[in-house]
């Protein structure tokens, strides 16, 4: 297990939201519940009554490592949109858009 990945787990059970950003780094589902079920193994997190939360050594790991990836760079917080990116065109370019592409 990845400290990193680690962390996003722990931070996503402790302030209870969903699993995006650890889809964004790069985890398949899959590999999301083997990694859950490692933290189970191991005592970082508990599970019971179909509630899962972190367990005693789960929340001194994570005040151990919270500081290393903390986001403090602002620009890192808000994530770009490249596949709605649309390509940029000559300033001296009139753009005239087909009129069944028009919506208003």
């Amino acid at each position: 297990m990845k400290e990193k990945e680690i962390f996003l787990l722990l931070n996503a059970i402790k302030k209870n939201t969903d699993i995006k950003r650890l889809v964004r780094e790069g985890l398949s589902y899959s590999d999301i519940a083997r990694l859950t079920k490692e933290a189970i193994t191991n005592g970082l997190v508990d599970y019971q009554d179909e509630k899962i939360q972190l367990s005693n050594n789960g929340i001194e790991l994570y005040e151990q490592i919270k500081d290393n990836y903390k986001r403090t760079n602002k620009d890192e917080w808000i994530e770009k949109d490249i596949k709605s990116q649309i390509p940029r065109i000559d300033k001296n370019t009139i753009f005239v858009p087909r009129q069944n592409e028009l919506t208003f």
